[in-house]
């Protein structure tokens, strides 16, 4: 879906096909009496406690109380449990702010890498499209690497070391005036590396327009489990081979080819030279969505010449987004659809692409949590290898400039975070950076890796369900 459409056409893109309960906020105020005595929504909400310690999924506006439990601090200590080879993601909400400094001893097969979140600002709530909103408001969401942060939150990833010695690492949060003790017990349980499990589509133009550095972004979302690219181009493979070929984990590789067989038939072949013995497999959608018999026949038209090229599983991926239909016999290679769920006896390849509630998690900012953290979990119980983010990189309104010269509007989400379809899609998971620094990443994106792995890679307590946090 790569252009200004209809609302209703738009729609099924935000849809995804695994059932959660709706999240729907509802708030009843009975304060027309005139006398609060009996109406207890009137009353001044408990603003929780002055210090809690949440997960990285968490989303709470800045104006919300602070939740009044936690399953990794009981007001005293922090308890965490993590794999060999896992990054636990930890905020640390203190209403009032100032330095907060998360500590393992030297040596400690532990890494801690701190962030200054920034708070991002929703005048307009994110629409039904988008599976309703938490309500405007700031969000804290921006992440900046700092070693001691004074945000509030201030977040913490803390890494195992994929060969630490199972047991206990004490550390220290010193936080408004305090010093914590951190208790950090490693299982005895070594996760592989993470493969990819996203591709979050770009515009190579928006990094371009921000003079920013599209390889430190790059970077920056692999190590999340994330691929950062647009379909790529033929002649653009020169410059971009290493920089993707180079990723770890990384099998499926978007590609640019026409929707014109002939022409398709010819890149078809050169890409399949260009991925001989990388052990890579280029995939392409050149026709999005085809919703009538005419287009759908134009794939199979299409489809016919890939697999006369070479196509196929292992060579060249047709990919489609849409579900399988009698036309196409066995043609598409890969199907990237909002039903997605792999059923007994299935045969064909499935991803699926963003999400909104009841059926999955959005990633808009000011989605009901646990939002991205469904998705992995949605993805094991379904067998979907690959969740597919459009667009990752939103930092001008491409679709609305309406005739004026590209790049278009510009969008501050520091000022107010809308975007696409008139401002309700907040689902950028890098915010556009200021002059002279990079891209900082959204705290939904680290919810991705934690969230895109099997049960059992997710840190949490005893007792606990396991999308908590």
């Amino acid at each position: 879906m790569r252009g200004r459409v209809p609302r209703h056409l738009l729609a099924p893109r935000r849809r995804v096909s695994a059932g959660l309960p709706a999240m729907r906020p509802f708030v009843a105020w009975l304060c027309l009496s005139g006398t609060c005595a009996i109406a207890p929504a009137c009353r001044r909400p408990d603003p929780g406690p002055a210090l809690q310690i949440v997960g990285e999924s968490s989303r709470v506006r800045i104006s919300d109380p602070v939740p009044a439990t936690s399953p990794w601090f009981d007001g005293a200590r922090i308890a965490m449990v993590a794999a060999r080879g896992e990054i636990v993601g930890l905020q640390v909400l203190h209403r009032g702010g100032g330095p907060a400094a998360l500590s393992v001893p030297a040596g400690a097969p532990v890494q801690v890498r701190g962030y200054t979140v920034e708070a991002l600002e929703v005048r307009r709530s994110s629409t039904e499209m988008y599976g309703g909103s938490h309500g405007a408001g700031r969000y804290a969401d921006g992440l900046v690497p700092a070693a001691t942060p004074a945000s509030d939150p201030a977040y913490f990833e803390v890494e195992v070391a994929r060969d630490a010695a199972p047991g206990v690492v004490d550390g220290q949060l010193t936080v408004a005036g305090r010093a914590i003790p951190v208790a950090l017990s490693i299982a005895p349980v070594t996760l592989p590396p993470m493969p990819i499990r996203v591709w979050a589509y770009e515009d190579p133009r928006e990094i371009a327009w921000a003079a920013g550095d599209e390889a430190a972004c790059i970077a920056r979302f692999a190590s999340y489990g994330i691929l950062l690219s647009p379909d790529v181009k033929l002649e653009d493979w020169p410059v971009r081979r290493d920089r993707l070929l180079g990723i770890p984990g990384l099998r499926d590789v978007p590609v640019w080819i026409s929707d014109q067989p002939a022409a398709a038939a010819d890149q078809v072949r050169r890409w399949i030279a260009a991925f001989a013995g990388t052990g890579q497999v280029p995939f392409a959608i050149p026709i999005d969505e085809p919703r009538t018999p005419a287009q759908r026949q134009k794939l199979r038209a299409l489809a016919d010449a890939v697999r006369a090229a070479g196509g196929g599983p292992t060579t060249f991926r047709l990919a489609v987004t849409d579900d399988p239909h009698p036309e196409y016999g066995d043609t598409i290679d890969l199907y990237i659809s909002p039903l997605a769920a792999h059923l007994t006896g299935d045969r064909v390849a499935r991803w699926t692409y963003n999400g909104a509630p009841p059926r999955a998690g959005a990633m808009v900012l000011d989605a009901e949590p646990p939002g991205m953290r469904t998705w992995g979990w949605i993805a094991w119980r379904w067998q979907i290898p690959i969740w597919y983010v459009w667009d990752a990189l939103y930092w001008h309104d491409r679709y609305n400039w309406r005739g004026a010269p590209l790049p278009g509007r510009a969008l501050d989400p520091r000022s107010d975070a809308v975007s696409f379809d008139d401002g309700e899609d907040h689902g950028n998971l890098a915010t556009a950076p200021p002059p002279s620094r990079s891209p900082p990443s959204s705290s939904r994106a680290p919810s991705a890796t934690p969230a895109l792995t099997p049960p059992g890679r997710a840190t949490r307590p005893p007792g606990k369900p396991p999308a908590a946090g």
